[in-house]
């Protein structure tokens, strides 16, 4: 049975931990890459669609959690 300082110890230690993100990937790496591929989509029919939706894209990449792997994930789309 575990005593009542070392219960409390482990969920202090559970709190500090950063955010649930595995091995490396930033929070934002689903959203960057699902953006780079709608970018992909609509860079043939709506150019002006494409350059905003390309530069929200950029942004979130710059400002947001994202990860050197989703952005060279998002270039080979």
């Amino acid at each position: 049975m575990k005593e009542l300082d070392s219960f409390l110890n482990e969920k202090k230690e559970e709190e500090k931990k950063p955010h649930a993100t595995k091995d490396g990937r930033g929070a934002d790496d689903k959203k960057y890459v699902r953006m780079m591929e709608e970018y992909k989509t609509l860079r043939r029919t709506d150019k002006e669609s494409a350059n905003k939706l390309l530069e929200k894209a950029f942004k979130l990449a710059k400002e947001g959690d994202v990860s050197s792997r989703a952005i060279t994930a998002g270039a080979y789309i």
